[in-house]
């Protein structure tokens, strides 16, 4: 959450921009996701990867670039979803939705059970690409 710099979620990648749209957003995220993840797995070693850490601590963000152009609705948060549902999309195109897992990773997550079960039931609306 706090590891995107801040010029990732404005016009002209400019750190002194404004915060794009959320459609703007959601090519971005798109095309980082996707790009990663067709680059691990175009490498020789890519068959190694066997899990993915599609998104993390969203639940303990706070002043993100995610919330400024999303909203701070942690529990039903678009981005964390269609992150997921790009990254599905890469193991699909590459066959490996039986041997690869994607995670939700948080910290105190004791302290955050139930939010962190209607994320996740959130994200796996539609699909389970969630583990």
């Amino acid at each position: 959450h706090s590891q995107t710099p801040s010029w990732f979620f404005r016009n002209g990648y400019s750190g002194n921009g404004g915060f794009v749209n959320q459609a703007t957003m959601d090519a971005r995220l798109e095309m980082y996701v996707k790009t990663v993840m067709n680059h691990v797995y175009t490498n020789q070693y890519g068959s190694v990867v066997y899990a993915w850490d599609v998104a993390n601590e969203v639940l303990h963000a706070q002043n993100s670039g995610w919330e400024a152009v999303y909203g701070n609705n942690k529990k039903n948060a678009p981005y964390v979803k269609k992150a997921f549902n790009y990254a599905y999309d890469c193991l699909e195109y590459f066959e490996l939705t039986d041997s690869v897992k994607l995670f939700y990773n948080d910290f105190n997550t004791y302290q955050e059970v139930q939010n962190i079960i209607d994320l996740i039931t959130y994200i796996n609306q539609g699909r389970k690409v969630c583990a």
